[in-house]
């Protein structure tokens, strides 16, 4: 997973700023909220997470390193995933199960599968 150091990333990812690099957000993303010392946070398989469908980027936020965007996105527990979809904020979980994870992932992507195809 990619740090998320700055609120500049996160309104690259929304489409708030542009990239310094010209380049174009990625489709889907999944921003994972945590910090070092959440047990919850440690009890996470992020390997089997990230694994479980292809075509998602993921990035991890530190609230402790970068508390504005966990503020902006109204973050009020870790660990907390949230989607952005075609440079949109969309569903938020707050789960240390991974399995959990995992199928909620999966039916996100789902449906931004199928928004992107009825487009």
């Amino acid at each position: 997973m990619k740090l998320l150091i700055s609120q500049i990333e996160f309104e690259e990812l929304i489409g708030l700023q542009v990239s310094a690099d010209g380049s174009t957000p990625p489709p889907f993303t999944v921003v994972y909220f945590t910090a070092g010392w959440c047990g919850a946070c440690r009890r996470l398989d992020l390997d089997a997470i990230e694994s479980a469908v292809q075509g998602v980027n993921w990035l991890k936020c530190d609230v402790d390193q970068n508390n504005y965007t966990a503020g902006y996105c109204d973050i009020y527990s870790i660990p907390t995933f949230l989607v952005v979809s075609n440079k949109k904020v969309g569903a938020k979980l707050s789960a240390s199960s991974t399995q959990k994870v995992i199928d909620w992932v999966k039916e996100q992507y789902a449906l931004h599968t199928q928004e992107k195809a009825g487009q």
